[in-house]
């Protein structure tokens, strides 16, 4: 009988600790999105001033992609900061990086990349009317930005001076979210 009280008290600990450690809204995490702000800045040196001409003015992120105006846009916009952390991790997903960043910096950026990503994909399965989801357009937005970036990694045969273009855009992005968005997805 005592075996049974004890298995008991174990079972309701586990659920519990379970329970405990499921999050419990749908929603971005503010110090892991400042983490891999910080991350993707510390990972090398300033913009290296011969990669200026580098810089292609056809790119423009698009901002507009991330607001909201209000809360029926709320939906449309979480679901783009998502696809946006989508595609910063696929564009990271390569393995000819800059021997000038860090590697170990690299790594926790990408993992925690990853994390947000896991931790927020609820985010897409959010339902709303259809009019009040202007995901599509946001989408299709984002889809062109990020393509841009890849498109440029590979003309540029994945210099380093493409990949500090890259990564100086993808920090506008992190940091709008961090700077814009403060209100609405943490």
């Amino acid at each position: 009988m005592e075996f049974y009280v004890c298995l008991s008290w174990i079972s309701i600990l586990l659920c519990i600790a379970q329970v405990s450690s499921m999050p419990t809204k749908c929603q971005l995490q503010r110090t892991l999105m400042a983490k891999t702000h910080n991350l993707l800045e510390t990972m090398t040196g300033p913009f290296p001033l011969q990669c200026l001409d580098d810089i292609p003015v056809e790119i423009r992120f698009p901002t507009w992609a991330l607001q909201s105006n209000n809360s029926k846009q709320d939906v449309g916009a979480a679901k783009a900061v998502y696809k946006s952390l989508m595609k910063v991790s696929s564009l990271m997903e390569s393995d000819s990086f800059p021997q000038s960043w860090d590697a170990d910096k690299l790594v926790k950026f990408q993992i925690i990349v990853d994390r947000q990503i896991e931790e927020s994909e609820c985010i897409t399965r959010i339902k709303t009317q259809k009019e009040e989801d202007d995901f599509a357009v946001r989408d299709a937005a984002l889809t062109d930005y990020f393509d841009k970036l890849e498109k440029l990694l590979k003309e540029k045969e994945f210099s380093v001076c493409a990949w500090e273009v890259v990564r100086r855009e993808v920090l506008s992005v992190l940091q709008f979210i961090l700077v814009e968005n403060s209100n609405n997805f943490w």
